[in-house]
């Protein structure tokens, strides 16, 4: 028996070694399972957490990308507009502006431009919504809306008396001919029945070394040239004209009028005086925009013209009532008028129809038609003298036209009995 119950404790030990270990596996496997459960939880809740900032930086950089963006479109405007204000342009920079005129204005298309129907586009008063759908960034042109111009040749000491007309002549710089011819004929033409008259030429910025050395040379010797701060081109005519304004305001607020003319206009300036005179005795007349002008015109829809309009550009059918360009005369409250009024209205290339169309509409100026014998007469050899008898302005509209431009005011002042 002592060797049987030996057996059996030798057969039982295995068994109860087996059961420990089992008992130990599924301890140890409880835990093992318990901890993964665990770790498993940590992960989903890091997981999450993670999810959670990620959308958050996310919508941080959507809502900063947004502003930036703004402020980027604005911050590359405003850094081109400062280097037109700072007159540092090189001639690639010149060129560049030359080829892309509106490249310092805004050319998008207004969501209320756009929302605007056919028939609204093409009434007899479509011009109205140029200014009405005009956005706000559309008036931050610096030189036509915000008035920031600077001189680089300046005069202006021309307007320290009381004088009767000031007489601007926009110009291009390359002009030296013309400018001199002009001097040695009505320009020259300072008093006339006791009356001040002052003629200036206005230019603006030219790549040319050459032509701007002259340009100094000429306003040294002569005094009569004004220098803007912009590159002088076709399509720039518009911030030439809103210049011409802004030196009156600043440099010449005595005169009683303001006679803008082209370069290829001969004035008679003796004619001239005489009917300011007239309608002005005290000089006080006010509200004056005299001209020939243009009445339910519209824009040029053909490619080819040297007056094409497209469409998006400008999608209305019409324009206000404004001036022929070759000469305008304004008494000095208007000239005033329409320099204000040019902060509320944006950018339009084609001066006449900004200065004299949309500023006057925007300030409330009505025009005055040139009476019979104040219009214009060409400076055609044929019948030269009879024109110059009866017109107070000639046009040597044609290069042609330009050789008969001594004898013009050869006649003008045989016709004033003049030497």
């Amino acid at each position: 028996m002592k060797g049987g119950r030996r057996i059996m404790k030798l057969s039982t030990r295995p068994k109860l070694m087996l059961i420990l270990l089992v008992m130990t596996l599924i301890f140890l496997a409880d835990r093992m399972i318990y901890r993964n459960g665990e770790g498993q939880d940590n992960i989903v809740d890091e997981m999450t957490k993670k999810q959670a900032e990620k959308e958050k930086t996310l919508a941080e950089i959507k809502r900063i990308s947004q502003k930036f963006s703004a402020f980027s479109k604005k911050y590359n405007s405003q850094s081109y507009k400062a280097n037109v204000l700072n007159n540092s342009f090189t001639v690639a920079d010149l060129r560049a502006i030359n080829n892309n005129p509106n490249r310092i204005s805004n050319t998008e298309v207004s969501s209320k431009k756009t929302s605007r129907t056919n028939e609204e586009l093409e009434s007899v008063t479509s011009y109205q919504l140029y200014i009405e759908d005009a956005d706000q960034l559309e008036l931050d042109h610096p030189l036509v809306n915000l008035h920031r111009y600077e001189y680089i040749l300046n005069n202006e000491n021309s307007c320290k008396e009381n004088i009767l007309v000031l007489i601007l002549v926009n110009i291009a710089p390359n002009k030296v001919n013309e400018r001199d011819q002009i001097r040695n004929t009505w320009g020259s033409i300072t008093k006339v029945s006791g009356a001040s008259v002052v003629t200036l030429f206005v230019v603006a910025q030219t790549p040319d070394g050459k032509i701007q050395t002259q340009l100094e040379y000429e306003s040294e010797q002569h005094r009569d040239i004004i220098q803007g701060n912009f590159l002088d081109s076709y399509r720039n005519l518009t911030i030439k004209s809103v210049m011409d304004l802004d030196w009156v305001h600043r440099f010449c607020n005595k005169t009683k009028f303001i006679l803008k003319v082209d370069d290829d206009t001969m004035v008679d300036v003796y004619h001239l005086v005489k009917f300011l005179l007239q309608k002005s005795p005290d000089g006080n007349t006010r509200n004056f925009l005299y001209c020939s002008s243009f009445k339910n015109q519209g824009p040029v829809r053909y490619p080819d013209d040297k007056w094409f309009v497209p469409k998006h550009e400008y999608p209305y059918s019409k324009y206000p009532t404004y001036c022929e360009g070759f000469a305008y005369i304004m008494s000095y409250d208007v000239s005033m008028q329409l320099y204000n009024a040019s902060t509320q209205v944006k950018f339009y290339w084609i001066d006449d129809v900004y200065i004299t169309g949309f500023a006057a509409y925007k300030a409330g100026v009505r025009h005055i038609d040139m009476e019979h014998g104040h219009g214009y007469n060409m400076l055609q050899t044929e019948h030269l003298s009879k024109n110059v008898k009866s017109s107070m302005f000639l046009l040597a509209k044609y290069a042609g036209m330009r050789k008969n431009w001594d004898m013009a005011w050869n006649d003008i002042k045989s016709l004033h009995q003049l030497d």
